[in-house]
This record gives C-alpha cells, structure tokens and sequence, in this order.
C-alpha cells in the first residue's frame, strides 16, 4: 500500500503539471468538486484534463489514507513513522485545498508555485515510508563503533545534507514560478539568456528566469560537494555514496531536459519530464538525510543489536 501511494502522489504530480502546462486550470470553470456544474466534465481537452486531475487525487487520498492507518501501528519499530505517517496525509490535505482554492478564487504565482513544494513532500514522505517497509540492505553503521574523525565527518555531511535537501524547495519554488508566471520562454538560449551571460534582469520575465538558472546551477554544484564529502565516507557508507552519486546524474539530467524545455518551444514531454526529474532529485534528497539520521529505525536495530556485556558483581571473597 506505501508503495501504491508513493507511485500515486508521482503520477498525481505529474498530472498537476499536464494541467499548468497546457493551461488547464480553469477547464472545469469556477467550479469545485463539481466541473462547470455537473459530475461528468465537458467534451473539452481542458475540462477532461483538469477534471482527471482531481479523479487521480481523490483515488489517491483513499490509498494515503489506507497507508497511515496501516503504517501508524508500526511507528515504534519504526520512529520515522511519528513524522513521516501525519506529513503525508497533512500535505495531500493542504495540495488539495490550494488547487480547490486556485479553482474557486483567483489565485497568485506564488500561491501556486506553493503548491509544487508541498506536493514535493507529500510524495517524498510517501517514498521514505515505503523504503523503510522494504528496505532489505544491512542496518546503518552505529556511530558508536566509528572513530572520531569518521563521526565528525558523518556529522559534517549530515549538516549539508539537510541544507541540500531544504535549498532544493527553494529552487523547486523558482521553478514553479517561473511556470505560474509565464516566464519560461523569456531567455530564449541556454544557458545563457538571449545570447547575454548577464541580462537586463529589469525585463522581469528575465529576470524570473535567470534567477531560476542561478538556483538550479548552486543546487547543482551542492549536490556535487556531497557527493565528494560522500566518497570520504565509502569506506564506511557505500551506500551514501551510491545515492550521492545517482544525485548528480540526476542534476546533469535535469539540467539537459532544461534546454530542452527552452528549444522545444515548452514541449510538454519535456515539462513533464522537468518536473518529474525534480521530484526524483527531491526524494533522493530526502532518502539520503533518513539514511543519516541519527535516530533513524536503521540505527535503532543496530544500537538493539549490539552484544550486551553482562557485568559480574565485584565480591569479598
């Protein structure tokens, strides 16, 4: 059921995405549940566009709610549950009554860009549930057994993996804006804009534009930094590598499917692909600070699995 739900909130991401990018949003009219007054949407692309949306989402609240009610039992073998099972029913909840509110009333860019970032953490909260479930691989290293220096550097990436992961809504939220406000065609090149390395950001699509590529280049180049601190951990982490390095093949994806957003002229596979893109990179994020926290259920079995040294009692005799 977790890994129903987590593949749901991708395909329900994916299809929010259809509908911004093919200017859907107002297929069904001012309308909500309802689509111009009646259940069944018009014979319109738009209407049926935006009216499949919400049918996904609203199967999609029936699996997330089957999920936390059967995850919410397990939540002292797994800690991570005590957030992660209340984040993702909480944030469905909240992405629905924004689009519901962006259907009914009028709505601005930066409500909407809001909109993508909570369902980023929706969908990575459903994701991390469903790895812990069936995740098979060996229980993290116990901290304990590490010397000194490998604890300071596992502390020291733990820290800039948390900053990774928060920076990486920010430029989501860039993203998103630069969708909502119609900017994504404003630097007609890439990388640079128009042709310029630094354009006239007083032209605000531009100016909306370049600072998305500015984000999306320092998110790129964070990633890489972990990755590098992540290879000084091999020996004790192959796995934090691992997921490391798939970031950063990641990133140089997403970075490609870019330009291709820009010289397809906004071809809606390529949207789509952008955003899917994001939505991995941000899970992966996400994933990679569970597999480093301190208090996570992997750590847990290690600490309960440690050999415990019975003391005999010191006597007279």
């Amino acid at each position: 059921m977790a890994i129903v739900s987590a593949v749901g909130m991708l395909i329900v991401l994916l299809m929010g995405a259809r509908v911004t990018a093919t200017g859907s949003g107002e297929g069904c009219g001012n309308d909500w549940p309802l689509c111009h007054g009646r259940w069944l949407p018009a014979d319109t692309y738009e209407s049926l566009t935006e009216y499949s949306h919400r049918v996904v989402t609203s199967i999609e609240g029936l699996f997330v709610l089957a999920t936390t009610i059967l995850a919410w039992p397990l939540r002292k073998r797994h800690p991570e549950f005590r957030v992660l099972v209340p984040a993702v029913g909480g944030t469905l909840i909240l992405q629905s009554l924004l689009g519901a509110a962006a259907v009914k009333w009028p709505t601005s860019p930066e409500v909407m860009a809001t909109h993508f970032g909570i369902s980023l953490i929706c969908l990575a909260s459903a994701a991390l549930v469903a790895f812990i479930l069936i995740e098979k691989r060996s229980p993290s290293t116990d901290e304990a057994s590490l010397t000194s220096d490998q604890r300071r550097s596992l502390v020291v990436f733990r820290r800039f993996v948390i900053a990774t992961c928060v920076f990486s809504i920010v430029v989501a939220y860039s993203g998103a804006y630069v969708r909502h406000t119609d900017s994504e065609l404003a630097c007609a090149t890439w990388p640079t804009c128009t042709g310029e390395i630094v354009p006239n950001i007083e032209n605000t699509p531009q100016g909306i534009q370049t600072a998305h590529r500015v984000l999306a280049g320092l998110i790129g180049l964070m990633v890489l930094g972990d990755a590098i601190n992540a290879a000084r951990l091999r020996s004790i982490r192959p796995d934090l590598f691992a997921i490391s390095a798939a970031s950063v093949a990641i990133v140089v994806a997403q970075a490609g499917v870019g330009a291709w957003v820009v010289y397809s002229g906004l071809s809606l596979l390529a949207t789509l692909s952008h955003a899917g893109l994001m939505a991995i990179l941000f899970v992966t994020l996400a994933e990679r600070i569970r597999r480093v926290w301190p208090w996570s259920s992997a750590t847990v079995a290690a600490v309960d699995r440690a050999p415990v040294r019975t003391v005999r009692p010191v006597t007279g005799e």
